[in-house]
């Protein structure tokens, strides 16, 4: 989506000029419903999901990305060079939502290879060190679900840090459904796309049906010869499944329907021991992030 319009947002005696075209945002989360091939029949529909995942240097490099711009522009604030007005706040706001997207993102898509398994080893390090200073029990049990047990870590402790893209894909580049790398100048796309949000009870629905779906193919699956001919489709249904859920806990709740939902996708994932613990561990983290958002301080 490109529109042309004059965008200039101006607080008290400063004035910061922004993009003059809006562009659709799209989180890493929300990729993952266009890799969904709905030329392919029945459950052959999600095996692209898993098939063609995107890789998580890219992943990481957008959340580098974001996090920088949003780093800077909070420098400016303090600089006096911008002023803290609602723009701000929202763009601001809009960026932690998308770094928050991919580092669950990070953690829901399995590593494609060796450069992705340093990424995700570099954010779990990142994870265990602010675990490590929590007084909250909770806090500590929940990233070791997430990212292992001390034999994991140790495995991880002497990886190198990912070597990421120099350059990640602009807004401007970025294709219908495939995530870019917003700037702060987008901030007129950026408080569009907080303002439209999610539909979550959509969102919910799917995730269920896809659960529902998936235990069948489950139970299919060791019933037949050559079970390997549904793991595609199985792994593309659970990744498909928990993303949607992790973008109901992320997102901010506009009413107490929307709240009602949120607990709704913790009451879908609480039964379901047969399903990877992490991915598990991943939705309700979501959910705590999506609490701080709701709930600041």
């Amino acid at each position: 989506m490109n529109t042309n319009t004059e965008s200039t947002i101006c607080a008290d005696d400063n004035t910061l000029k922004r993009s003059t075209e809006l562009v659709g945002i799209c989180d890493e989360l929300e990729a993952l419903e266009f890799l969904i091939d709905d030329d392919e029949p029945g459950l052959r529909r999600v095996a692209a999901v898993s098939r063609d995942r995107p890789a998580l240097v890219q992943i990481r490099a957008r959340a580098q990305f974001h996090t920088s711009e949003i780093s800077r522009t909070l420098g400016d604030v303090r600089d006096g060079t911008v002023a803290p007005d609602e723009a701000i706040l929202d763009s601001t706001t809009a960026l932690t939502l998308l770094v928050d997207s991919a580092n669950v993102a990070s953690l829901l898509v399995v590593p494609r290879d060796y450069d992705d398994h340093r990424a995700l080893a570099d954010l779990r390090r990142a994870m265990r060190k602010v675990a490590s200073r929590s007084r909250d029990p909770d806090v500590r049990a929940r990233v070791t679900r997430i990212c292992g047990g001390e034999f994991v870590a140790m495995s991880e402790q002497g990886m190198k840090p990912p070597r990421l893209p120099s350059r990640v894909c602009q807004e401007s580049d970025a294709t219908p459904g495939q995530p870019g790398a917003y700037p702060i100048s987008t901030t007129p796309s950026l408080r569009l796309w907080l303002e439209t949000g999610i539909d979550p009870a959509d969102l919910l629905d799917g995730a269920r049906s896809l659960l529902a779906q998936l235990d069948v193919w489950r139970r299919v699956q060791g019933r037949i010869s050559e079970p390997g001919l549904l793991a595609d489709s199985i792994r593309g249904a659970e990744l498909l499944a928990y993303a949607r859920l992790a973008r109901i806990c992320l997102w901010p709740a506009r009413d107490p329907e929307e709240v009602a939902i949120r607990q709704a996708a913790l009451a879908v994932i609480a039964p379901r021991y047969r399903d990877p613990d992490h991915l598990r561990a991943v939705v309700e983290w979501a959910f705590e992030i999506g609490e701080a958002r709701l709930h600041p301080g």
